[in-house]
């Protein structure tokens, strides 16, 4: 069982990507405080209507999405408890103590298998969600790679998505601020990542090489490498773009045995990986077996995951010791100092069901061997529901598309249950500024963890103040 430490929070989602990868390849309104004006809609003292699409005088319809977890369960030792119940008892709060603005949320609840080829999948459940249901807004997890559930929605069907694991193509092709997360996309990680090295002057003196598939490719020469470039007292090695189709490696390894001799000659010290797929074992076992030197470097958190497998696996030297990353507040920090948002939540939890919500350190296995992580539901319902109801009233009475997208564009800082510092503004649609750099340490626990190297800070350059 792996254990939940530093970076477990932005594993949550990845680790059911990851596992989708694999199956692919092999009611408080300071939850809304901050800066902006009114959207067009009014003042909250404006006469409610039939203002739009799920929208009427008495109630907003919201699409919430359910992964089942039963579905996968023999690919993840975790699952989230009764998450309808979980997210209904969110909802019911917000209706006992006035609602979004006057309104009532009826919620309409789908469930959806993460894996590829079984139904209901997350793209039939944006069909039936816009299409049958008509509903005005959809809050939860997509996993899909593609980005065509989270499109079907915003692009195709011009319906808001409040969600996770999202990437800014996706939020580019879609009307502006109809597609949003608590969190930040991949860009705004693999861009706050080279702020950090910059800031920090982490990587002064060392030569970095990068290394992307093909469908990342995008995120290494718009952000990483002209990052890298303007980073005082860094050499920049070749950037190695590996071909990954499916369950069949045999190309990469081979475009990759090419680069790392590449790399000896270029004295390459530190390897950056883009994306997820290259920063999978076999790809860093290959560089670290030829250049046992080498620091690697990663944007995508899930690579925790796959350095403690190699771990617990008993690998010594384990190649990805040392590795640097980035990450925020860890789920240790964030409950044994909870935020009053947070708290609000646990509150309203343990109120309605009589139960303990047990934070990351508490949690053990079930009968089954699986984690009940009933806080993670918590956090993510809580979450994305005051997050709906911050913009939603912020837009006033008169809520449509339009007046959301005007209240998301002015909004500035926000206060999330999980993240902290936080803002939205135009442009900006990944809530989450706070960061800092951490290293992989195999010393940590039984498998190792993130450790901190730096301190928290606002890594979003105060875009929205």
């Amino acid at each position: 069982m792996r254990p939940r430490g530093i970076g477990q929070r932005r594993v949550r989602h990845t680790l059911v990507a990851l596992m989708v990868a694999a199956l692919t390849l092999g009611t408080s309104t300071s939850a809304g405080a901050g800066g902006g004006a009114q959207g067009e809609g009014g003042s909250a003292g404006g006469k409610l209507t039939d203002s739009f699409r799920g929208v009427t005088a008495k109630t907003i319809r919201l699409g919430i999405v359910i992964i089942d977890y039963e579905a996968i369960k023999d690919f993840v030792d975790f699952h989230r408890g009764d998450q309808e119940e979980t997210a209904q008892i969110f909802v019911d709060e917000i209706n006992d103590n006035g609602g979004v603005g006057g309104r009532q949320i009826e919620p309409v609840f789908q469930t959806y298998k993460p894996v590829p080829g079984q139904e209901p999948s997350a793209l039939s459940l944006c069909t039936s969600l816009t299409e049958d249901e008509e509903v005005f807004a959809v809050l939860g997890v997509f996993i899909d790679f593609s980005g065509d559930a989270q499109l079907c929605l915003t692009r195709d069907h011009k319906t808001i998505h409040i969600g996770h694991e999202l990437e800014q193509p996706w939020i580019d092709e879609s009307p502006p601020g109809l597609l949003l997360t608590p969190e930040n996309t991949k860009e705004e990680l693999a861009a706050s990542l080279i702020n950090l090295f910059k800031a920090e002057r982490t990587l002064k003196g060392r030569t970095v090489a990068v290394i992307v598939d093909q469908d990342a490719e995008s995120r290494a020469t718009e952000i990483v490498e002209p990052g890298l470039d303007g980073i005082k007292g860094v050499k920049r090695g070749s950037t190695a773009v590996l071909t990954v189709t499916g369950t069949d490696t045999a190309q990469a390894q081979s475009q990759l045995d090419s680069f790392i001799e590449r790399w000896k000659t270029e004295d390459v010290d530190t390897v950056f990986m883009v994306g997820l797929r290259v920063s999978a074992a076999q790809f860093v076992e290959k560089i670290h077996a030829a250049m046992p030197k080498v620091r690697f470097i990663t944007d995508a958190s899930v690579t925790l995951a796959q350095a403690q497998d190699l771990q617990l696996a008993g690998a010594d030297p384990n190649p990805y010791d040392g590795m640097l990353g980035i990450e925020g507040e860890t789920e240790s920090e964030r409950w044994a100092k909870k935020s009053p948002e947070l708290q609000q939540c646990v509150d309203v939890w343990e109120k309605a069901t009589g139960k303990t919500v047990l934070g990351p350190d508490e949690v053990t296995p079930d009968d089954d061997g699986r984690v009940a992580e009933i806080y993670i539901a918590v956090e993510d319902f809580c979450g994305e529901l005051l997050m709906f109801k911050a913009i939603a009233e912020r837009a006033g009475p008169k809520l449509t598309n339009r007046t959301w997208q005007k209240a998301v564009d002015s909004f500035g800082p926000i206060k999330l249950p999980t993240t902290s510092p936080a803002s939205l503004c135009k442009g900006k649609y990944g809530a989450k500024d706070g960061g800092r750099i951490v290293k992989y340490d195999t010393s940590i626990g039984t498998s190792g963890d993130w450790k901190a190297v730096t301190k928290i800070q606002d890594t979003s350059g105060g875009k929205c103040a």
